[in-house]
């Protein structure tokens, strides 16, 4: 059931993209078992013009970040399931847009290939789940209460702070000045 004044083939299209994801995920599996990706410490000029580190993750993930803002000014009248669902998903680009790449110590710059790919799935996953969560979830009630619910948001902060404490981690395996690749060792 979709929102009243949303057209249903939206919601079509929103399920036609999201097998889309489903197949480029299974697709892009198979394709890295057998390619390295021209990004990190596989970076190659022959994948295009190379964009500074910084810049690349900032602008590649602000689609992400920015379309969710946008559909939240949309739609002020959006419950409060549908607020915490795309509130985890904005907070989660917020910090890889907004924090991540200004913490980032000397990247290897990434490959225009590699940067256009990100900035393309970040536009694609941004609208999918904004619009969906927006105009197609109906939410009702106390939704965010449930079971499933507490226990898919406990894992995405889970998520969320093993990410940020890796890339922590990552970050500091390299001394000032040192630009080469580093693997984390246990101690």
């Amino acid at each position: 059931m979709s929102v009243p004044g949303w057209p249903e083939d939206e919601r079509s299209l929103l399920d036609v993209l999201a097998v889309l994801m489903i197949l480029m995920g299974l697709l892009s599996f198979c394709f890295l078992r057998f390619i390295n990706m021209p990004y990190g410490r596989y970076s190659s000029s022959s994948f295009g013009r190379p964009v500074p580190a910084r810049w690349a993750w900032f602008l590649q993930e602000l689609p992400a970040f920015a379309l969710p803002v946008y559909f939240l000014a949309q739609h002020p009248e959006l419950g409060a399931g549908n607020l915490l669902l795309l509130g985890a998903f904005t907070l989660h680009y917020l910090q890889r847009t907004l924090i991540f790449p200004f913490l980032i110590r000397g990247g290897k710059p990434t490959p225009v290939v590699s940067f256009m790919l990100a900035f393309i799935f970040c536009c694609y996953n941004g609208y999918m789940q904004s619009s969906y969560i927006c105009r197609h979830s109906l939410l009702k009630g106390e939704w965010f209460r449930e079971p499933h619910f507490i226990t898919g948001i406990l894992i995405f902060f889970c998520g969320m702070f093993i990410n940020i404490y890796s890339d922590h981690i990552l970050r500091n395996l390299r001394k000032p000045g040192e630009t080469g690749y580093k693997i984390p060792r246990g101690k």
